[in-house]
């Protein structure tokens, strides 16, 4: 159920924020990237 509440969260912040999906989207893509350079030192498969 953890994904089910994070998925409510990121609609609630898009909604609150009014952010369209697309927008959305491309921001959380980046802040995973982002993540996963900073902990593996890349962000390739």
């Amino acid at each position: 159920m953890e994904n089910l509440n994070l998925l409510e969260t990121f609609s609630e912040f898009k909604e609150l924020k009014n952010i369209d999906r697309v927008t959305m989207m491309s921001v959380l893509e980046d802040v995973f990237r982002s993540m996963l350079e900073k902990r593996y030192g890349t962000a390739d498969n």
